[in-house]
């Protein structure tokens, strides 16, 4: 029967009934190893070695020891995979009766464990209890990794909708370069002149060759990438040496010495591929989940990409003529307006199809579009598109600025003779103060009318006879 005392402790007699084999027994079967201590001392009480009284057979197990070879041997003597820190520790625990906890990982078992240093008995006795936390480990891991990943989403997601196209770009590349330590991350967009168009982020603190322009156009780099990815949006490449065998030429040009790892996303729009989003040398040693930020912020890039081209659109549409890609009325207006405040060289050429209602008339206004887009292509050529401007149905006008008279000059013969199996009348002037640009133009209106009346004039003859 178990004795109480009055304040409700179990009494020494309850205690005495088991015996220091029946404890060890107990703690052989405790889930977690287990081993105790005797510290030994030099004769200034400094821990030189400790000496197993006991070990159970997880703790064996830990160090490659059975328990019977591990209980009368020291420390030092047995355990091979130690840890330094132990002599500290078990002081505390046995001189200074202080208990301790620390974790550590284990790369012989790839595993965290939580130690625990407790004084028992009496002075120069401890026990140590060791604790298996890997999955505790790395669910905190996960929590820090999806936190500090979470955090850097929002920052990236803030930065690329709070300022401008291009700043905004700047701005998260910016941020995923330093937060992933890399070297650079760029965007290169899908297109015919992606370069003119690259995003990019160096950090100036380093030295480096990384791959430029020329590496780029020499290489078909996205071609590459889309080998790497398959059906995947993102590819993590850690050594570029496995590309020896496949890119030999690439490897040794480009990628030795200069570019060790990277990271590829696809940016994409639904089916349609946007471009690229690239991290080169990023740190792999980071509390972050590097492929999960990339894909992420690639999806806020992607879609700022998609605002872009869609707001290009329709500034484009507000801008220019659908049928032929010249300026509109709209263009041309905003021009005059930036002109007449200016005192800048102009030139005008004011033009009219001629016959264009007969040609809708009697082969159909298809081929009276495919007239007028004909006659804008001439134009575009001569002068180039930006200057040139559709404002009826078929009337062009030109608006040349900063432009020397006997180049303009030249420019207008040149259109005549591209024109010469087209019939268009032309009115030209050129000035040397834009600010007076609409008399230029009413002038230019004047010569080409003046040239159409003689067009009708020939043309009726011709009709007549």
């Amino acid at each position: 029967m178990e004795s109480k005392s009055n304040d409700g402790k179990i009494g020494y007699a309850a205690m005495t009934e088991f015996t220091p084999s029946d404890i060890l027994y107990m703690l052989k079967d405790l889930p977690d190893a287990c081993c105790i201590f005797k510290v030994l001392t030099d004769p200034f009480g400094t821990v030189k070695d400790m000496l197993f009284l006991f070990a159970n057979d997880k703790y064996g197990q830990l160090v490659g020891k059975t328990p019977a070879e591990l209980v009368g041997s020291t420390y030092y003597f047995t355990v091979n995979n130690r840890d330094e820190d132990w002599i500290k520790y078990s002081y505390q625990a046995a001189i200074l009766r202080q208990s301790s906890i620390m974790r550590t990982y284990n790369s012989s078992f790839d595993k965290w464990f939580e130690f625990w240093a407790v004084p028992v008995f009496q002075k120069g006795f401890c026990a140590f209890i060791i604790h298996d936390v890997t999955a505790a480990k790395k669910s905190e891991e996960n929590i820090t990794y999806r936190t500090n990943t979470n955090s850097l989403v929002i920052d990236c997601a803030t930065a690329v909708s709070s300022a401008e196209f291009g700043k905004g770009l700047k701005k998260v590349l910016k941020i995923l370069g330093q937060a992933i330590n890399a070297d650079r991350v760029y965007i290169l967009p899908e297109g015919d002149a992606p370069f003119s168009d690259m995003h990019s982020w160096l950090n100036s603190t380093r030295n480096y060759n990384l791959p430029a322009k020329k590496a780029f156009e020499k290489y078909d780099f996205p071609e590459i990438w889309e080998k790497q990815l398959k059906d995947k949006n993102l590819v993590v490449i850690n050594d570029t040496a496995v590309l020896l065998d496949e890119y030999g030429e690439l490897y040794n040009d480009v990628l030795a010495g200069a570019v060790s790892r990277y990271i590829v996303v696809r940016l994409t729009d639904k089916d349609t591929r946007l471009g690229y989003l690239v991290a080169d040398n990023y740190s792999n040693d980071l509390d972050l989940n590097i492929t999960d930020l990339m894909e992420t912020v690639a999806i806020f890039i992607s879609a700022e990409m998609r605002n872009k081209a869609l707001t290009d659109e329709m500034l484009y549409m507000g801008s220019h003529d659908s049928l032929t890609g010249l300026g509109n009325r709209h263009s041309l207006n905003q021009t005059l307006m930036l002109l007449t405040e200016m005192s800048t060289t102009v030139g005008i050429c004011y033009s009219d199809i001629n016959g264009l209602k007969a040609v809708n008339d009697e082969q159909g206004h298809e081929a009276g579009d495919k007239l007028i887009q004909h006659v804008a292509e001439i134009f575009g050529t001569v002068f180039k598109k930006k200057f040139c401007y559709r404002i009826g149905g078929d009337e062009f006008i030109v608006i040349m600025p900063e432009v020397d008279e006997d180049i303009f000059e030249a420019m207008v013969n040149k259109l005549k003779t591209k024109l010469k199996h087209v019939s268009v009348s032309l009115g030209h002037v050129w000035s040397e103060d834009s600010s007076n640009i609409k008399n230029s133009i009413r002038q230019a209106d004047e010569a080409m009318y003046s040239s159409k009346s003689e067009y009708y004039r020939n043309h009726e003859r011709r009709h007549n006879t």
